[in-house]
């Protein structure tokens, strides 16, 4: 292996001379790195080594191996795979809330307390989002400047770098004048150092044959002839050898300030480079910061809120009233037995029975024709309906004379009210009903100003005078909260009740 003033390559790295370092990560983005110059021509372990030459052959072998690649510091892909932890994490986020959403909807707890919980899975959607958005800036912010500024830093020629091969060859020009002055002193030392191991050869050579009988005088005068030509030659080289040394020495002053120009260039660029790292670094910590973030002091404050609003007092009174001793209950009464009449008085999920008896709403006798319908007589609004703790007000009694004397069959007259509002079958076959839930007087917009509110949770209307909402909406209320846990409000120009419990005052 070839050696430079006696020094071989398998002398290891000097801790030196380096140039551009580039690697290509497995998303084929190339990272760049530039080492560091730092005594790249100047400084090698051993005497007379500083400011030597070739040694930037060691960095190329070094540039061009897998250990470049291990030192590399692969910003990108760090970065990459911390945006795919933000992005999972979220996702689990997502889920969790979800999964526990359905199992509290479908489990035994209600009320304000059942919100109260489901505020904590609010917590882990807006947090989900939050993460989702620092993924977003670390691949907006940080990300895409790095790849711009390698971009515009770094250009690819044939075989290598073309900032790499510019700045080798600025240093093999500035060493070229001073390799040549420093393969003559070598040459020369050679020649000195061969001429007096010649001297002292010769020497030897005459001290033995001074002693030596068995030689002739002719015999030992050649000898002391080589011994004083010798003697001549290592004279001559010596005097080659210094001439050479001085040569050199007096262009050290210019090859220091030659390779120093090179060596300031590469130090700019490196310092670009470690300040454009600094600021990438201030950039993942901004993105990463999410205590600056207005909205997260925001979440827990509301989080806190909705724990605060659990009433257990409000909760025990609003399952005594639906399940418990607080409950309407229709008790029997006797009742005179009246063919034309049965009890119209059918189960609700959202209003107990009435305390009070049955009012008739209109009485026909056998054989009368049905009436016609007029809206005047029978009024009565939705809300009214679901808080009525008293009987059934019916308002209408009527009369009709037959028009053609046939009587019509009643088998089928049990009608009532249903759960979700409607009605039975007719029980007059295909003659019109006589009684209807009229107009909604209650739910008729006036104009009135309400207060705005925002939706906690998702909720469909389930019957035709109930809102429907998404998660985030904003209404206004128009009438406080009844004893049985509805409001009315008005949502986009439409007057209806909604659960209270489904959404939170706005502050303003």
């Amino acid at each position: 292996m070839a050696s430079i003033d006696g020094v071989s390559e398998s002398d290891g790295f000097s801790p030196l001379q380096q140039i551009l370092c580039i690697s290509e990560i497995a998303a084929g983005v190339i990272v760049i790195l530039l080492p560091k110059i730092i005594g790249f021509y100047f400084f090698h372990t051993g005497k007379h080594k500083r400011w030597a030459i070739g040694l930037h052959k060691h960095q190329t072998v070094l540039i061009s191996s897998p250990a470049c690649r291990i030192i590399v510091m692969m910003e990108c892909l760090l970065l990459e795979e911390r945006c795919e932890i933000e992005k999972v994490f979220a996702k689990s986020l997502r889920n969790w809330s979800k999964k526990w959403n359905e199992l509290i909807e479908k489990g035994p707890e209600y009320g304000t307390t059942e919100a109260a919980w489901k505020s904590a899975l609010v917590e882990a959607d807006r947090r989900c989002d939050m993460h989702l958005r620092v993924r977003d800036h670390l691949v907006n912010d940080v990300i895409s400047q790095i790849k711009q500024w390698q971009k515009d830093n770094y250009h690819k020629s044939m075989m290598t770098l073309k900032e790499r091969k510019e700045m080798d060859d600025a240093f093999k020009k500035a060493q070229k004048p001073w390799a040549k002055l420093l393969q003559k002193v070598n040459k020369c030392k050679s020649e000195y150092h061969a001429a007096c191991k010649n001297e002292r050869s010769a020497i030897n050579q005459e001290r033995n044959a001074s002693s030596d009988t068995s030689l002739s005088p002719d015999q030992v005068k050649k000898l002391q002839d080589r011994v004083s030509k010798c003697k001549d030659e290592v004279q001559k080289t010596k005097e080659r050898y210094e001439q050479a040394l001085r040569e050199i020495n007096d262009y050290n002053a210019k090859y220091m300030e030659d390779m120093t120009v090179v060596f300031d260039k590469c130090q700019e660029f490196e310092e670009k480079r470690l300040n454009f790292f600094k600021e990438m670094l201030f950039g993942i910590n901004s993105c990463l910061n999410i205590s600056t973030d207005p909205e997260l002091p925001q979440i827990y404050e509301e989080y806190r809120h909705s724990i605060q609003n659990a009433d257990a007092s409000k909760d025990l009174k609003w399952w005594s009233t639906n399940h418990g001793v607080g409950m309407a209950m229709n008790w029997p009464v006797f009742e005179d037995y009246s063919e034309e009449f049965r009890d119209i008085v059918g189960k609700s999920k959202k209003a107990p029975f009435p305390e009070s008896g049955i009012m008739l709403v209109n009485q026909h006798r056998i054989g009368e024709d049905l009436p016609e319908y007029n809206p005047d007589f029978h009024n009565v609004s939705k809300k009214e309906k679901k808080n009525n703790d008293g009987g059934i007000t019916l308002t209408n009694i009527q009369n009709n004379q037959t028009k053609n004397g046939k009587e019509k069959n009643l088998s089928n007259r049990n009608s009532g009210i249903s759960t979700n509002g409607g009605q039975d079958a007719n029980p007059f076959d295909d003659d019109q009903e006589d009684w209807d839930e009229g107009s909604n007087d209650a739910l008729v917009d006036n104009g009135e100003p309400g207060v705005p509110v925002k939706a906690l949770y998702d909720y469909e209307g389930a019957e035709e005078d109930e809102l429907s909402f998404k998660s985030g909406d904003t209404f206004e209320k128009l009438e406080d909260e009844d004893e049985q846990g509805w409001c009315k409000g008005r949502k986009d120009g439409r007057v209806g009740l909604y659960p209270a419990n489904y959404v939170e005052l706005v502050n303003n």
